[in-house]
């Protein structure tokens, strides 16, 4: 097996909308999880992570404020 690098890039957005999330063209599903379920999804460890740490973050910028 070939040692591989993978980048992540974690995107994270919250909302006030009760309005459902839109499907793009470029997408074939969507879901919404809270950061409690995202342990049990379907994806490697390293997405997970930083899912993870964007929470982390989120918090922590609250936290300043």
């Amino acid at each position: 097996m070939a040692a591989k690098d993978v980048f992540i890039v974690t995107y994270g957005c919250t909302t006030t909308s009760s309005a459902a999330p839109v499907l793009s063209h470029e997408d074939s599903r969507i879901g919404e999880f809270r950061e409690d379920e995202v342990s049990e999804l379907p994806m490697p460890e390293g997405y997970k992570r930083s899912i993870a740490t964007w929470f982390d973050r989120l918090r922590a910028r609250q936290a300043a404020q």
